[in-house]
């Protein structure tokens, strides 16, 4: 399955993607991305990805035993990344943990609905069954409606558990997707 990549996908605006999987070589491009997202995309993640020293940390915790990065191209220009969080190992071997940051200028061309499905395509290939996605209410409503049109289902919401830069509290919403063994050939 990963043998398919990169993949071409062709985003609402016509524009031209290239879908890649990260290998120990292209996980180099990707702090380029990091200072291309909104500071607020920053703010929720769980380093600062503007410091030097978190972006060595992400790229020294690459690991294709473990986690599964799709990036996307678009003019050369990595705009867009997908993560798939995982362990082979104990009571959450069966779960995927979704994280998707798309560069400013290409949010509402639906880029970050096309990483999800990817993502899930990855996600049966590993024999994975459950995908968890956390979002921001509020923040992240776009990225809400897309992954429950693809059926990720809110099983929680942590009323006013994150800040914004500001201190004001905001929502986390989880939401939940099973992934079933196999499509029907329909």
């Amino acid at each position: 399955m990963l043998e398919e990549y990169p993949k071409k996908i062709i985003l609402k605006d016509n524009t031209e993607c290239i879908f890649s999987i990260a290998d120990r070589e292209s996980i180099q491009s990707i702090p380029s991305l990091f200072k291309r997202v909104s500071p607020e995309d920053l703010w929720v993640m769980a380093r600062d990805y503007t410091r030097s020293e978190a972006v060595e940390i992400f790229i020294r915790s690459f690991n294709p035993d473990e986690n599964v990065h799709l990036l996307a191209h678009c003019k050369d220009t990595l705009v867009g990344i997908g993560s798939l969080y995982f362990s082979r190992f104990g009571a959450r071997q069966h779960i995927g943990k979704v994280e998707v940051l798309i560069d400013e200028n290409y949010k509402q061309k639906r880029l970050g609905t096309w990483i999800i499905l990817e993502l899930v395509s990855i996600a049966q290939f590993l024999k994975l069954e459950i995908l968890e996605i956390q979002l921001v209410a509020g923040k992240d409503d776009a990225a809400i409606t897309a992954a429950r049109r693809i059926n990720f289902i809110p099983q929680a919401t942590l009323k006013n558990y994150l800040q914004d830069r500001n201190g004001r509290w905001m929502d986390l919403i989880i939401l939940l997707k099973e992934i079933h063994e196999s499509w029907s050939d329909y």
